[in-house]
């Protein structure tokens, strides 16, 4: 008996069944962030809110720490190159602090940093619509301080005002 040709014999495989058709779905696309408008690294400690101001519980009167009020101005200090000028209209901005070697909480620590950005910047923190904070533990070679970054958002759509809530006297 002659073993038969390769050619000759062939195997075939189960037919797998048919998939059906993917059906299709939207995927949520996030926008690309917006480059960022500036980025510097402010050194010093970063007060928190529970420590900024003085003379607590003797009177009514609050002042700033000179601790306090040396950060605020460091931050404005570092800010004021990217200025915007008293005509321009405000843009809406996104905020990242990145706190290192502060043991405070970390959201304690912004008011006092926004509040030197608006100095810096001259834009009032009403105008910041998103903000991001993280600290970090102070490592061999680091230095304490925070690195603070600002970026511009695209303007915001405006919608339809919304229809007035007067109720008809008659029908009510």
């Amino acid at each position: 008996m002659s073993n038969p040709s390769p050619a000759t014999t062939t195997a075939r495989r189960p037919r797998r069944p048919r998939a059906t058709p993917a059906t299709p779905y939207l995927v949520k696309v996030e926008p690309v962030p917006p480059v960022p408008l500036l980025r510097v690294f402010v050194a010093g400690n970063p007060v928190s809110t529970n420590h900024m101001y003085g003379g607590r519980g003797h009177s009514s009167a609050k002042h700033l720490t000179a601790e306090a009020r040396a950060w605020r101005e460091a931050v404005s200090y570092c800010t004021m190159a990217w200025r915007y000028a008293p005509e321009v209209p405000r843009p809406n901005l996104a905020v990242s602090c990145t706190f290192i070697g502060a043991r405070a909480d970390v959201d304690n620590l912004l008011k006092l940093t926004l509040d030197g950005l608006k100095d810096g910047l001259l834009v009032d923190d009403r105008y910041v619509m998103k903000v991001c904070a993280e600290k970090r533990p102070l490592s061999a070679g680091t230095e304490r301080g925070a690195w603070i970054e600002v970026s511009e958002l695209p303007p915001a759509q405006h919608t339809q005002p919304r229809p007035s809530r007067t109720r008809n006297k008659r029908t009510a």
